[in-house]
């Protein structure tokens, strides 16, 4: 618990390394100094992700840009009917419990304030744990089969043996497993792209790689992306087509669930699809 932090980062840094193990070893058996190696892979993927940065960014900003004036509209709307609909409220009873609202909504924020100092330490960690998980996946990029061979020499022939292939395949099971996490989002993300292609909601491309990009973080990234691929066929379609993709989506995410993940990562990790 007390190094938390650190174990954490040191996992975490594990995931990029084993996406980038086999290109730095090519690397290497080409000639490739390994310092020379990993910082040419590390680079390469970060002008990846900041290229893809780059056009999601700006297409979702301008998508979303008339999300604001949509709900006030909806907002408004709202009131309207509360006081012209079966409830038949007047304009002061509206007004009263909206300032309600807000002064809830308020005691709310002020608590959230009153938590900032843990909120704060909180983003301190997770800076110092998103630094150590890049000096660790630096590091095994660069020195992993070097620190493995030092480390089996400290041991008996058998246990070194032992130990060598427990390693290799526990770290071609964490290879696989984030391979298999790409496929994954990829699927999910052609499934829906195509779904927004047919209802006709724009930003098709900025969402489908936020998809793709989600299948990385289990259970909160799938949940998000698609909230907010609802979100834009809300704002740029109406209710209708909302409820066409938040459709899709939960249809999406069951396939993916029962169908796609338990096949793909039943061959990738050689486990049956029922397990």
């Amino acid at each position: 618990q007390r190094v938390s932090v650190v174990v954490l980062a040191a996992v975490i840094g594990l995931f990029p390394a084993s996406l980038l193990w086999r290109p730095v070893q090519n690397l290497k058996r080409r000639g490739w100094p390994p310092l020379l190696a990993a910082w040419a892979a590390i680079l390469v993927s970060a002008m990846a992700v900041v290229g893809l940065g780059l056009v999601v960014v700006p297409e979702l900003s301008r998508g979303l840009e008339p999300l604001g004036a949509d709900l006030a509209e909806a907002f408004t709307d709202l009131q309207r009917w509360v006081i012209d609909g079966p409830l038949g409220l007047s304009a002061a009873e509206v007004e009263r419990y909206s300032d309600l609202l807000v002064e809830q909504l308020q005691g709310q924020l002020e608590g959230i304030g009153s938590g900032l100092l843990t909120g704060a330490a909180a983003v301190l960690e997770a800076i110092t744990g998103t630094i150590l998980a890049f000096i660790v996946a630096f590091f095994v990029l660069k020195d992993g089969d070097r620190v493995a061979r030092r480390f089996l020499d400290r041991l008996s022939p058998t246990k070194a043996d032992r130990f060598e292939r427990g390693g290799r395949v526990a770290w071609r099971t964490l290879s696989r497993y984030v391979g298999g996490l790409a496929i994954t989002g990829l699927v999910d993300a052609t499934a829906i792209a195509i779904g927004l292609l047919i209802v006709g909601v724009p930003l098709v491309l900025p969402l489908g790689i936020l998809v793709f990009i989600g299948a990385f973080f289990p259970l909160v990234g799938a949940f998000l992306s698609g909230l907010l691929a609802v979100a834009v066929a809300l704002v740029n379609g109406g209710v209708t087509d909302a409820l066409i993709i938040l459709a899709v989506v939960v249809g999406v995410q069951q396939l993916e669930g029962d169908i796609v993940m338990p096949l793909v990562f039943g061959r990738s990790l050689q486990l049956h699809p029922l397990v």
